[in-house]
């Protein structure tokens, strides 16, 4: 099938849908977060168990987010034996249409690793940062906060390629 677009409807013979933009977008725009400041979606330590993610903007798949304002993440309940690690994402979802921040709850083990992240057709993940969540923690610091925004097979920053445009 040929489609070619965006062109204005006669008529109503053109029709076009969010999935024709994003199509379109998501072949100019990479995927990952805006990085104009610093603190674009960091990920914080809050009160006991949870994070705030800060203010910011990000790109997946054609289409925006943008949080803005602090937005605090609750974390499951330390386990008493062993640590584990999480992960704060920025979640796509064709599914529900839409993009939400989330936790991956990791799996407690004397030598955790953090959970997959997904990437698929209905789903696709950006990791802000990944959590160790210490046994029989009660809250979290910064030290457990590793920040992966800026790791490019995690979450990266968004690229484009149009790199300067001139008049």
């Amino acid at each position: 099938m040929e489609k070619s677009g965006f062109f204005n409807s006669s008529g109503g013979d053109r029709v076009y849908d969010a999935a024709d933009f994003a199509s379109y977008f998501g072949k100019l725009v990479s995927n990952g977060i805006f990085y104009a400041t610093a603190t674009n979606l960091q990920v914080t330590a809050a009160s006991g168990m949870s994070v705030n993610v800060l203010a910011g903007s990000a790109w997946i798949n054609g289409y925006s987010y943008e949080n803005t304002d602090i937005l605090e993440l609750g974390l499951a309940t330390a386990d008493g034996v062993n640590p584990r690690i999480d992960r704060v994402v920025v979640r796509w979802s064709a599914v529900n249409r839409e993009i939400r921040l989330a936790v991956l709850t990791g799996t407690a083990a004397a030598t955790p690793i953090p959970p997959a992240m997904t990437r698929n057709d209905d789903v696709y993940e950006l990791v802000l940062a990944e959590v160790t969540v210490p046994q029989g923690a009660v809250s979290v610091t910064s030290q457990n906060i590793t920040d992966t925004r800026l790791n490019a097979n995690q979450c990266g920053t968004v690229n484009s390629l149009v790199t300067a445009v001139y008049e």
